[in-house]
């Protein structure tokens, strides 16, 4: 019960009471748990600023689509930092696009999903909204949030009112929703569009599963479709760029 109820705290109070805890049981951990958090926050955010400065430098005279897509959108922390970062580097005509359950992950398997279950991860929409206008001062409109699970919502006719992207933040956790996120974007990105997936190490060594799992599924399915790996995104993820469309 304590579970379901923490699970439905909005994120400050999440990170509060884990503060308390870890005071509480063992002063020491409070410096692991800041350790934790600049591996986890400040390099994720760097490394957001620097592919949203790519956009700036490589994009120079609009050749890539200032548009910043996020699929996996709980705490809003992600999203914030790429909003933050578009206006501190001047991208002023940036456009950022959310797609959530905003009910927390769909219904999982262990076999291609490791330790992620159903549930977790849930930011409410309106949750959501208020923390990107409390950290960033943006009012994101509705045409800017898609809510539902992926299955549902990445629709054809959604497809056709989007832009094409300069940057897709995938931290969709599951197999089986990269595989619907990668299919969904497939006509709406550009050559040096850069993907970042938040979970590609998720799994031991010499395991393909997960995110990664459905991107080599998805580039042996697409020929014209080719990659070059940037670097690595904070301590699981890593970043890509589009080398090749058609």
């Amino acid at each position: 019960m304590f579970k379901s109820l923490f699970q439905i705290l909005p994120s400050f109070l999440k990170k509060l009471i884990r503060s308390w805890i870890f005071a509480l049981k063992n002063p020491k951990l409070l410096e692991a748990s800041k350790q934790y958090k600049y591996s986890d926050e400040h390099l994720k955010f760097v490394h957001i600023l620097e592919c949203i400065n790519y956009l700036k430098v490589a994009g120079y005279k609009n050749s890539l689509p200032q548009v910043y897509f996020e699929f996996g959108c709980h705490s809003g922390r992600t999203f914030s930092a790429a909003v933050n970062a578009a206006n501190y580097i001047g991208l002023d005509e940036a456009q950022f696009f959310a797609f959530d359950s905003f009910q927390g992950l769909p219904d999982t398997k262990k076999s291609e999903d490791g330790i992620f279950q159903e549930g977790e991860y849930s930011t409410g929409i309106k949750e959501f909204k208020k923390i990107i206008k409390k950290n960033t001062g943006l009012i994101l409109d509705d045409k800017n949030i898609t809510e539902g699970f992926y299955s549902d919502s990445l629709s054809e006719s959604l497809q056709e009112t989007l832009p094409q992207a300069g940057i897709v933040h995938i931290d969709v956790d599951l197999y089986t929703s990269t595989v619907e996120v990668l299919k969904f974007i497939k006509p709406l990105i550009v050559k040096g569009s850069v993907l970042i997936f938040d979970d590609w190490y998720c799994f031991p060594v010499g395991e393909a599963k997960g995110e990664r799992l459905a991107l080599e599924e998805f580039l042996l399915e697409n020929k014209a479709f080719t990659v070059e790996e940037w670097k690595s995104y904070s301590t699981f993820g890593k970043s890509f760029f589009i080398t090749s469309i058609h």
